[in-house]
C-alpha cells in the first residue's frame, strides 16, 4: 500500500513541476506579445530590427534572475518556463520559424491535396506481345499417351 502512495506522490509531483514550467511559459509568451505591443513591433517589415531582440532578451533575463534569486521550487519551475519562454523567441527572431507552430496544416499544400484527395488515376497501356499466331489442328495430329489410363481396368460396378 505504501508503493501505491508513492507512486502517486510522484506522478502528481511530476505533473505539477509541467504544469509549473508550462505556466511559465504562457506567462513569458503572454509578457512577450504585451512587451512587443508596447513596443510597436512590426513583424511585416523585412530585414533586420533591433527592436525584436528586446523581448527575447527580457524574457530570458527574467527567466534566469528568477531562477537564481527565488528560493521556492515551485516559482523557480515558474522562472524556468519564462526562460523557456524567451529561448523559443530568440530562435524566431534568429531564424525566422516558430519552434511551437508545429507542421500546421499538411492539406493546405496544393501539392499535397492533390495526392491525399483526388482519386488515383493510373493509365496502364494494353500490354500486346509479339506472338506468332496459333492455327487450329486437331488433337489426331498429336499422339498422346497418357501412362495412367493405359493401367486402368474396366470394372463391372458402380460406385454410389
Amino acid at each position: 500500500m505504501k508503493k501505491q502512495s508513492k507512486n502517486n506522490k510522484a506522478v502528481i509531483s511530476e505533473l505539477k513541476s509541467l504544469l509549473m514550467i508550462s505556466g511559465g511559459m504562457i506567462l513569458g509568451t503572454m509578457g512577450g506579445k504585451a512587451l512587443d505591443t508596447a513596443l510597436k513591433v512590426d513583424d511585416t517589415l523585412p530585414g533586420f530590427q533591433a527592436k525584436k531582440l528586446i523581448k527575447p532578451a527580457v524574457q530570458l533575463g527574467a527567466g534566469v534572475l528568477g531562477a537564481i534569486k527565488i528560493k521556492d521550487p515551485n516559482l523557480k519551475l515558474l522562472a524556468a518556463g519564462v526562460g523557456a519562454s524567451g529561448v523559443v523567441s530568440t530562435v524566431k527572431v534568429v531564424l525566422k520559424k516558430d519552434l511551437l507552430a508545429g507542421l500546421g496544416n499538411p492539406l493546405s499544400n496544393v501539392q499535397a491535396r492533390r495526392i491525399y484527395q483526388d482519386p488515383v488515376r493510373i493509365a496502364v497501356n494494353r500490354y500486346t506481345p509479339d506472338l506468332p499466331q496459333l492455327q487450329a489442328s486437331t488433337i489426331s495430329e498429336y499422339e498422346y499417351n497418357d501412362p495412367i489410363q493405359s493401367n486402368v481396368v474396366e470394372a463391372d460396378f458402380e460406385i454410389i
